[in-house]
């Protein structure tokens, strides 16, 4: 699992963030996009499967929230707008289908894991209005890292067709 800034405590000027809000998000290991490229398609099933595999495996004890089907139209505008404000902000700009890497002595780099973090709380909060018990939500949700909050956020975009 890719190091988040608030897990890493080494002096070291970079700092690995979570992946982009893709499909490719949470995976095990990011393949170059060239190297994507030339996959086959049963190599691009098997990928996608290792990612829906992680993706199960963080969110195994998640509390139950509101299926995506049973949305009204206040949660999918909730849910589209973490998306376009988290593309509005810049905070995947970079263009990568890796870990993000954010330099620490870099004031662009700041600013943009800044946005990141913001928008890792908003699916935080977003979430926590969908649970059908709150409570058990923010047990669940204390000490968790990016990883977490991106597979909750591409469990519902995949479920919405985001």
């Amino acid at each position: 699992m890719t190091t988040t800034p608030q897990d890493r405590r080494s002096p070291a000027p970079k700092t690995a963030a979570k992946p982009r809000a893709t499909k490719a998000a949470a995976k095990p290991a990011a393949k170059p996009a060239e190297e994507k490229a030339e996959l086959t398609p049963s190599e691009l099933i098997e990928l996608e499967q290792e990612q829906k595999e992680l993706r199960r495996e963080l969110l195994a004890e998640l509390p139950t929230l509101r299926p995506a089907i049973t949305f009204r139209m206040r949660h999918r505008n909730d849910f589209q707008n973490l998306l376009l404000d988290a593309a509005k902000s810049g905070a995947f700009d970079e263009d990568t289908d890796g870990p993000l890497v954010f330099d620490e002595t870099s004031k662009d780099d700041i600013e943009r894991l800044q946005k990141l973090n913001e928008f890792i709380a908003c699916i935080d909060e977003w979430a926590e209005g969908i649970a059908d018990d709150p409570a058990a939500y923010d047990k669940w949700s204390q000490g968790k890292t990016h990883d977490h909050f991106m597979a909750l956020f591409m469990e519902y975009r995949d479920a919405l067709g985001e």
